[in-house]
């Protein structure tokens, strides 16, 4: 499953992605230890839009984070 299928599929029901689905979508993210240019621009596109709950975008936004603070520090 791609970052992509799952935000739509987590989008699906309530068009709002709850806790557990961010985690899912963050264990696709760090299946591959990185996040690719486009997975980051979905899911960029996704937290700007205000479709998480307070927890799923906490915990999503603290993954973009630490994954530029690890670019950097590379």
């Amino acid at each position: 499953m791609t970052l992509e299928d799952a935000l739509k599929q987590a989008l699906s029901d309530d068009e709002k992605v709850s806790k557990f689905e961010a985690k899912v979508i963050k264990e696709i993210i760090l299946s591959d230890n990185k996040i690719t240019p486009q997975e980051r621009q979905s899911l960029e596109l996704a937290l700007h839009n205000n479709k998480f709950d307070k927890e799923a975008y906490e915990l999503l936004s603290e993954l973009l984070v630490r994954t530029d603070l690890n670019t950097v520090n590379k």
